[in-house]
């Protein structure tokens, strides 16, 4: 019985969705709702988190005065840190500096800091057997490579990160199926008439949502009640130029930029061509296997690094890009309540001797977390 306030309770589509992503091959290419993982239930239009980053392990260090500061081998005090990059550095932290080269840079120790000048002390030049080594007059980026408590000691300084509050929006996806009177009274049975029309609109809708998870910008037009979700493309914050055709070379490049900000790439994604082209440049190191990320799947994966990343081809990819995602840091899923579900539900609209009209709609949102290291984008891929 439907209760006064609440909406009509919907069909669960779970297993016409299972079914069409098991015998409809073109779903195959619709990668983030295959293997993007579903990891929360939204319970508000305005979908909220907090964002939590580790801080990063490296510093840039001010230039120096030729034969002065960081161009010595001998100079402890007062050494120019960046303005913006002095809060990263505690007291007893073990920096790895440019030089010398044969030993992948002196280290030093961290004795005091000096937050109005923006300058360090240390506690000597060339920590442990190290070199102590002029750095030259340019700017240049220190390792942060450790910090050494000491037994005994007072605690260390409180160190606070604040969170960064995110949020995204829920996107409504519906389509409406009619079936006519005469349709009904057809050799077409209206029962296998309405399953036609749902999978029809099922796999529009799945294609939708798909599209707007790559393609969808942050939208809140109150006015006019046009709210739309922020997908990959606009959450993208790191980027690899390939400019050119695309390489051995240029797949380590989008997968090292994603190792260097932090993230760890679950999956390469691109249109079919460019996975095509990728499959055909390192052959020799694609296999098969199940999905970790969708169990009823086999794909194709690429070892590199010690990891096996799976590759996905999607029909709403440009033949320009390569994607690389970290899905611990991704996740799509419904806004629900215990009143009513956000995944696809289908309701008869009207049923009547001459037409029957059935609602299919889902909520959903998207949510991203470490925005430089979850999202690589490899553009300007020319063949």
């Amino acid at each position: 019985m439907q209760i006064h306030g609440q909406p009509r309770a919907g069909e669960d589509l779970s297993m016409e969705i299972d079914l069409l992503m098991g015998t409809e091959k073109d779903m195959g290419f619709l990668s983030l709702f295959n293997f993007l993982p579903r990891r929360f239930t939204a319970t508000n239009h305005k979908h909220e988190w907090q964002d939590d980053t580790l801080p990063l392990e490296s510093l840039s260090l001010t230039a120096s005065g030729a034969g002065a500061d960081w161009d010595t081998n001998n100079d402890i005090t007062a050494l120019p840190v960046a303005a913006a990059q002095i809060a990263k550095i505690r007291p007893l932290d073990v920096l790895k500096l440019a030089l010398p080269a044969a030993e992948a840079g002196e280290l030093v120790v961290v004795k005091s800091i000096n937050t109005a000048a923006n300058t360090i002390e240390l506690y000597a030049r060339g920590h442990g057997s190290t070199t102590a080594t002029a750095q030259g007059a340019a700017a240049f980026t220190a390792k942060i490579v450790g910090n050494i408590a000491k037994d005994g000691g007072d605690p260390a300084d409180p160190f606070y990160k604040a969170p960064t509050e995110k949020y995204n929006i829920v996107q409504i996806f519906e389509r409406v199926l009619a079936i006519s009177g005469k349709q009904m009274r057809s050799k077409i049975t209206r029962e296998s008439e309405r399953a036609r029309q749902r999978m029809i609109a099922l796999k529009s809708l799945m294609s939708q949502l798909n599209y707007a998870m790559w393609e969808g910008y942050l939208e809140e037009d109150s006015t006019n009640e046009i709210y739309s979700f922020r997908g990959i493309r606009e959450s993208a914050s790191t980027t690899y130029n390939i400019n050119g055709a695309l390489t051995v070379a240029h797949v380590y490049g989008v997968v090292e930029a994603m190792i260097s900000a932090g993230g760890t790439p679950s999956a390469l994604h691109g249109s079919p061509t460019i996975i095509g082209r990728l499959e055909r440049l390192m052959s020799t190191y694609v296999v098969s296997g199940v999905s970790e990320y969708n169990a009823k799947l086999t794909v194709k994966k690429l070892s590199m690094h010690g990891l096996e990343i799976e590759l996905h081809a999607d029909r709403h990819c440009t033949n320009t890009e390569l994607w690389a995602l970290d899905y611990s840091r991704l996740a799509f899923g419904p806004m629900s309540s215990d009143e009513a579900s956000g995944d696809f539900q289908a309701v008869v609209i009207t049923e009547n001797l001459k037409q029957i009209e059935e609602q299919i709609a889902g909520y959903y949102t998207m949510e991203q977390r470490n925005a430089a290291a979850s999202i690589v984008k490899g553009y300007g891929c020319t063949s």
